[in-house]
Order: C-alpha cells, then sequence, then structure tokens
C-alpha cells in the first residue's frame, strides 16, 4: 500500500480557477510518485468573509446552529471544484467529500467545535479504489448529527486530524508563503524561511500571532506526533517541518509582533470577571492580561465601533483606563529563553541599545514576550533580528 499524504490547501491557494486547476496538477504529481494524497481544503479567498458580511447586513445576533449551516458552503464549493479540476486534469478519478461524510464528529458547540473522533472507513474506500479523496476543511458533524464548524484556521485542524486517524506520513500544508520565518518578512526584509521547528515553539509562534498554522492544529500535531511540512502552494516546494526534536542550543528562533493592540487598564480588580465575560460574549479576543500597580490591564485588538459601544454602555466602562497610544506585542520564541540566563539578557541589553522602554513582560523557557508604543516596532524588530537571530547564525 502506498504512503498515505496529507495535503491542505488554504483558501488563498484556490482563490480561482487557475490557482484550482494548477493544485489539481500538483495533486496529481503525487499521486504519480507513488504516494496516495488525501486533499484538504478551505474555501475558496475571502468567501467566508464575504459570507459574514451578508450576515451583519441582516442581523447583529446571528444563530449559531445557522452560521454553521452557512459558512460550511464554502469548503463545499472548493472540493467540488478541486474534484472537477482532477478528474478533467487525468488520469486519475478524485472524489469531494464534505466533513460528515468522511466522518469528522465533534462536541456540540456550533462556530467553535471540537473534534471528538475521525472514522476514517469513507477515505478508506476511496484510497482502495485508487481515487483520491478531496475533503472540506473547517467542518464536521456533531453528536446530535448537525453540521458544526472548527473556528478560524479549522481547515489546518482537519488537515492534522485526518493525518493522525490516517497514520500518514506527513501532513503537507500548503500557503501563499514558502514556511515560517524568522520574522514577518515585510518588516525585516532580512527575515528567512526556518527549516525545523519542534511543537512547543511552533505553537508559541502560532499563540502569539503567527498566521502560518492554526494552535489547535499544531497541538493536535504534538499529542498524535504528526509531523507538519509548511511549503509554497504555488510550487509546492517544502520551506518548514514541524516535528520532535530539539533543533537549536539555545537562544532566539524568531520574532513575532502584534500590532495595534489597545490596552485597558481596570481601576477595580473586582471587575475583572464581569469584563472578561462581556467581552467574550462580543467575540472579543484578550490578547494579553497583565497587571499594574495592582490592577488588571488588558490587551485586545484595535477597539471597533461595536466594541466603542460595549465600553459605553457596559456598567464598568466608567472606570477603566484606555491608553491613548496604540501597543505592539513582540514576542521573541526559541528555547533555554528563561530569566537570568545568557540569551534573556542579550536580549534586555538590545532592547537598551535601542532606547526601548518595554512594558508587561510575559516569560517563558521557550518565549519572552512585552509591549512597545506600536510607532517603535518596525526599526526596534530590524535591531533585534540582527542582534538574536543574524548573529548567532554567523557564529
Amino acid at each position: 500500500m502506498s504512503p498515505i499524504i496529507v495535503l491542505k490547501y488554504g483558501g488563498s491557494s484556490v482563490a480561482n480557477t487557475e490557482q484550482l486547476r494548477a493544485v489539481a496538477r500538483q495533486v496529481i504529481r503525487t499521486k504519480a510518485q507513488g504516494e496516495d494524497p488525501v486533499v484538504v481544503v478551505s474555501a475558496m479567498g475571502d468567501t467566508t468573509d464575504r459570507f459574514l458580511k451578508m450576515v451583519c447586513e441582516i442581523t447583529d445576533r446571528p444563530r449559531a446552529r445557522e452560521l454553521d449551516m452557512l459558512l460550511s458552503v464554502g469548503e463545499r464549493i472548493s472540493i467540488a471544484l478541486l474534484a472537477l479540476a482532477i478528474n478533467a486534469e487525468g488520469p486519475y478519478e478524485a472524489v469531494s467529500l464534505t466533513g460528515s461524510q468522511v466522518g469528522i464528529i465533534t462536541d456540540t458547540n456550533h462556530t467553535q467545535a471540537k473534534i471528538l473522533e475521525v472514522r476514517c472507513a469513507r477515505i478508506h474506500q476511496v484510497l482502495q479504489k485508487g481515487q483520491i479523496p478531496i475533503v472540506a476543511g473547517f467542518q464536521g458533524v456533531s453528536v446530535e448529527k448537525e453540521i458544526t464548524t472548527l473556528g478560524r484556521g479549522g481547515s489546518d485542524t482537519t488537515a492534522v486530524a485526518l493525518a493522525a486517524a490516517l497514520g500518514a506520513v506527513q501532513c503537507r500544508v500548503m500557503k501563499d508563503v514558502e514556511g515560517v520565518y524568522t520574522a514577518d518578512p515585510r518588516q525585516v526584509p532580512q527575515a528567512h524561511v526556518i527549516d525545523r521547528l519542534d511543537y512547543d515553539q511552533m505553537l508559541e509562534f502560532a499563540a502569539t500571532g503567527s498566521k502560518v498554522l492554526a494552535a489547535d492544529a499544531v497541538a493536535l500535531a504534538r499529542q498524535h506526533n504528526v509531523e507538519i511540512a509548511v511549503g509554497l502552494a504555488a510550487t509546492g516546494a517544502v520551506g518548514s517541518i514541524i516535528t520532535s526534536g530539539d533543533f537549536t542550543g539555545g537562544g532566539v528562533r524568531g520574532l513575532v509582533a502584534l500590532r495595534r493592540l489597545s490596552a485597558l487598564r481596570l481601576h477595580r480588580p473586582a471587575d475583572l470577571a464581569r469584563v472578561l465575560a462581556d467581552l467574550y460574549q462580543e467575540g472579543v479576543q484578550i490578547r494579553g492580561l497583565h497587571s499594574e500597580v495592582h490592577r488588571p490591564v488588558l490587551l485586545i485588538d484595535e477597539i471597533r465601533p461595536p466594541l466603542e459601544d460595549l465600553i459605553t454602555q457596559a456598567e464598568w466602562g466608567a472606570r477603566l483606563r484606555r491608553y491613548r497610544r496604540p501597543f505592539a506585542r513582540v514576542s521573541a520564541i526559541g528555547s533555554h529563553l528563561d530569566p537570568g540566563g545568557k540569551h534573556f539578557a542579550r536580549l534586555l541589553a538590545l532592547l537598551e541599545e535601542h532606547g526601548a522602554r518595554p512594558l508587561w513582560f510575559c516569560c517563558s523557557p521557550s518565549r519572552v514576550s512585552f509591549c512597545v508604543p506600536d510607532g517603535d516596532v518596525q526599526k526596534l524588530l530590524g535591531r533585534l533580528h540582527q542582534g538574536l537571530i543574524e548573529r548567532a547564525s554567523r557564529n
């Protein structure tokens, strides 16, 4: 039996029919090389965002069940078109399958469902016929037989879950970037692709704002020891491998900056539980929770009009301080970054040389995060990359 490879293509990789045909040719080449590809596809381009915009034009309180019914359609369009493209190209036959058809069983939490079980009988039947299964990412069916979706990044999770259940030799996530970079190359031109990372480091990249892989997918891969390869969809070339093992003797391997964050300081610590509950209800993601002079400080994404209304109307809104300037949270990710160690000391020295005055440190052996004014982050990233990553690679 041929080794099974799970191939996952994101929405930007299948945004039009030309790209779909290019992906079809890649899948066919994989099959011709003696591997059995199982393909997971996201919705085309910005389909999900367009659906959500339409929902907002209808109601500001959509029922979660109906959202799942709507949003799951995008992936069904993608899998059908990709299957048609493979069948038209030949010589292999492709079969499109929804999450429920391949047995992705989830809990009952609409729009943020968790996978409970993957039943692979249908996929094995397709593979035994020599066909190529094209699976809809991001979706499943609940234990109550309702259509569910897995939240942002859910197609990554689908791909890893299938790779684990099928015993695939690798899960290849094909994107519009070559791999995991040492920093965002749009902000740091000297950034380069990291060839190998361990699961813990990749989890830190995902948790601090990198969009290369979803954190849930990486955690699942670590749990089942699924090797993930990240590569460029346009060429099929793999740039980064995420697997078990220690690939560095210590130091910083990458920098992630989360830009334009708003900081809210609560006057009364007793307000914290109520504020967190209200923000969660509104779908506001908490980017950081810190303390300043014994008062809680929340970091959230840039405040938009709906959140402005919540803060104005909430009983606790009059008792918080909003910092006027936006912040950026910079995270240095690697290993042996414990406070007091040489790598942490080097980071502090570079911050001092740059004249940076960081706030709200958060430290662990694999990550150091801190906040600086958003306007300072561009030059700071370049200096840190040069002093922590480029210098280490030359030594």
